[in-house]
C-alpha cells in the first residue's frame, strides 16, 4: 500500500502567503479610512456641542466666551492656541472670529495627527480646512480627502484659522 503525502508544496505555501498578502494591501486602506471616520465623529460630535455652548453663552453675556465660561467639559487645558482644550487626537478651541471669510465662527477643531482644521460657523455649516504643503499647525500633509470622507465643506487652507 502507497503512503500518501499529506504536506503542502513550497508554491502552495507562497500561493496562499501571496493571497493573504493582496487581501491586506486591499483591506488596511479601507480600514485606516474608517478608523479616521470614526474620530472625526467624535469630533463633529463635540464640536457642535461646543459651538451650542458658546452660542448660548454668547447670548447670555452679549460678548466673546471662553472655555471657563461654556457649561460644558471636553478634554485638558492645553492646545496650540491659549485657553483651547486638548484631547487624545483633537484640539479644541471656541471663539467668535471672522476667519472664514466674514463669516463668524463658534468653534474649531484641529487633528493632532495631520493639517486638517473643522470650524462651526454661526450659520450652522461645518467647513474643512485641509493643508497641503506641510507648513501649518501640525506641518504633516492630510493622508485622505478628508473633505470627501467627512461630507464637509473644504474651503482651503486659509479659510478656517485654527491656528
Amino acid at each position: 500500500m502507497k503512503r500518501q503525502n499529506m504536506g503542502f508544496t513550497l508554491i502552495e505555501l507562497l500561493v496562499v502567503v501571496l493571497i493573504i498578502g493582496i487581501l491586506a494591501s486591499i483591506a488596511l486602506p479601507q480600514y485606516q479610512k474608517a478608523v479616521a471616520k470614526s474620530r472625526f465623529a467624535e469630533a463633529i460630535t463635540n464640536l457642535n456641542s461646543i459651538a451650542q455652548a458658546h452660542q448660548v453663552c454668547f447670548l447670555g453675556k452679549g460678548e466673546g466666551c471662553t472655555f471657563e465660561d461654556l457649561s460644558i467639559e471636553i478634554g485638558e487645558p492645553g492646545g496650540p492656541n491659549q485657553g483651547g482644550r486638548a484631547t487624545q487626537h483633537f484640539w479644541y478651541n471656541a471663539w467668535t472670529s471672522d476667519a472664514a471669510g466674514g463669516v463668524p465662527i463658534w468653534a474649531a477643531v484641529q487633528y493632532r495627527d495631520e493639517d486638517v482644521c473643522l470650524c462651526y460657523l454661526q450659520t450652522g455649516e461645518i467647513i474643512l480646512s485641509q493643508d497641503h504643503d506641510e507648513a501649518g499647525c501640525v506641518a504633516k500633509a492630510p493622508s485622505f480627502d478628508y473633505a470627501k470622507l467627512l461630507h464637509v465643506r473644504d474651503v482651503g487652507y486659509t479659510g478656517c484659522g485654527c491656528c
